[in-house]
């Protein structure tokens, strides 16, 4: 057991009863990837799944007891299809490696054991794989059932998310600290899951590439990334939520201390998302808020070079390597290797006539190539549709009620989730944290919850039943129950 795990499992042990306390933990946990809270062999158990377990193990008793939810029906109705596609997961990861086994070339999930491609075949990855896949479903649904409860703070859970992006925005300037003045930093805490091959020690020419508590600089770049683009949307919105103004120049600092192209990148494409957002959510009036934000950063940007190129000129050189190592990426032997992975998992989709190789067989280098040779063209589809009924239950759902906890939580969710997948579509196979399907369970929660106050609102408008008449005397009243006494027949 690691120092994550000796904190973890008596804190989750102790508040075992308070399930929403649970939540909030696993969005702390979630920023520690690359540690593990007990090691199994090879293997690390990752921090948020302690808080996960606990949570689940204290919802599924209450469901086996009887426990109900006010919003399950709306909760189940958006998820099904989710849980339509992974049901086809499973029975593929099982079908697809046999039908096609030997008969098509694959990219294991290790590949540094083989140093290549494998022929297909059953293998202990359609087993664990499947695994996760099963857990992080489960979780899905239980969270977003039980977070509408009437009870239960969605907008507090939220701001624990914001919370966690502080942490990391903490310890990219903590790791940059001892990378640049030795100052003292806990690399076992951080990177103790043996499961990981921990890049922490890359530069980019005389800059140290930060990677803060992340396995690599780009899933810290994706994290902030998604933190940026939720706490630009919200403010730019009008809501007064603490520190998230600072938030964005403390995540894009942050960011821009990992040099990662993905990062950068995603940035750029949620720049461009922003007018495409507001036009799209009906909300004109932000494209004047969009155009100032994007000019008073570009005044803080030129500012901020001019006062660095005065104080330390010897940061020029380096910012430079840094652009031009960004600018020629194409032509590195590393995106060369991760384009080559991606082509040959397109190459698979026709080669299974669409069908897919199964989940766990191949490992990609970005998301669509990972989804479309493993889950097959039936698989992404559902997941199309899953997003686009998500989407779009999310802006029908906001736009019925005024500004309140609900509606803060749909607009900082789908920035969040939809930077994630930017990223992802970048530079990561796949989404399988257990944050991210939290994220996804508030955003499922919200869009109930608010349905359940409009289906409130319209019981309360309905007239109520005729009150039934007064019979003022006795023999009338004796009358009126004889008649409406029920019939018994033999």
């Amino acid at each position: 057991m690691t120092i994550v795990g000796l904190i973890l499992f008596p804190l989750c042990l102790l508040l075992w009863m308070r399930p929403q306390l649970m939540l909030h933990i696993l969005l702390l946990a979630g920023i520690l990837p690359a540690a593990a809270a007990l090691v199994l062999g090879g293997l690390g158990v990752q921090p948020a799944m302690v808080p996960a377990m606990a949570f689940m193990s204290f919802v599924m008793l209450q469901w086996v007891l009887g426990v109900h939810y006010p919003g399950e029906r709306t909760v189940m109705t958006l998820c099904f299809p989710f849980m339509l596609v992974v049901t086809w997961t499973l029975l593929a990861s099982l079908i697809m490696p046999r039908l096609f086994m030997n008969q098509v070339m694959v990219w294991p999930q290790k590949s540094d054991s083989v140093g290549g491609r494998v022929l297909l075949a059953p293998n202990f990855g359609n087993i664990s794989q499947d695994m996760y896949l099963l857990i992080n479903t489960i979780f899905l649904v239980l969270a977003a059932r039980f977070l509408t409860r009437s009870d239960v703070r969605l907008d507090r859970l939220y701001r624990t998310f914001l919370l966690s992006g502080w942490c990391v925005v903490g310890i990219c300037m903590w790791q940059f600290a001892h990378r640049v003045g030795g100052v003292p930093f806990p690399d076992t805490f951080f990177y103790s899951n043996p499961g990981w091959a921990v890049l922490n020690t890359q530069t980019a020419g005389p800059v140290p590439r930060i990677n803060a508590s992340f396995s690599e600089p780009a899933a810290c770049a994706a994290f902030l990334s998604e933190i940026l683009f939720s706490s630009v949307w919200i403010v730019l919105q009008g809501y007064s939520v603490a520190r998230a103004k600072w938030l964005i120049p403390a995540s894009a600092l942050a960011l821009a201390c990992t040099t990662s192209t993905t990062g950068f990148i995603t940035v750029a494409a949620e720049i461009c998302l922003l007018p495409v957002a507001a036009i799209a959510t009906g909300a004109m009036q932000l494209l004047g808020n969009v155009m100032r934000l994007i000019v008073v950063g570009v005044a803080l940007l030129a500012c901020g070079v001019l006062v660095v190129v005065t104080v330390a000129p010897q940061v020029v050189p380096a910012a430079q390597f840094v652009f031009q190592s960004t600018a020629e990426k194409k032509d590195s032997q590393s995106y060369q290797d991760r384009s080559q992975v991606d082509r040959d998992s397109m190459s698979l989709v026709t080669e299974t006539y669409g069908l897919g190789v199964g989940w766990g067989s191949n490992r990609a280098s970005s998301l669509l190539p990972g989804l479309l040779s493993t889950i097959g063209v039936v698989g992404a589809i559902g997941l199309l549709v899953f997003d686009w009924k998500l989407l779009r239950g999310a802006m029908v759902a906001r736009r019925r009620v005024p500004p309140g906890p609900e509606r803060l939580v749909i607009e900082g969710v789908v920035p969040a989730l939809v930077a994630r997948l930017i990223a992802a579509c970048l530079s990561s196979p796949t989404v399988g944290f257990l944050d991210f399907y939290l994220l996804i369970a508030m955003l499922i929660a919200a869009i109930a919850r608010i349905d359940l106050m409009c289906a409130g609102r319209g019981r309360a408008q309905v007239p109520q039943r005729a009150l039934a008449p007064v019979y003022a005397t006795p023999a009338q009243c004796h009358a009126r129950v004889e008649t409406d006494r029920p019939q018994i027949h033999a």
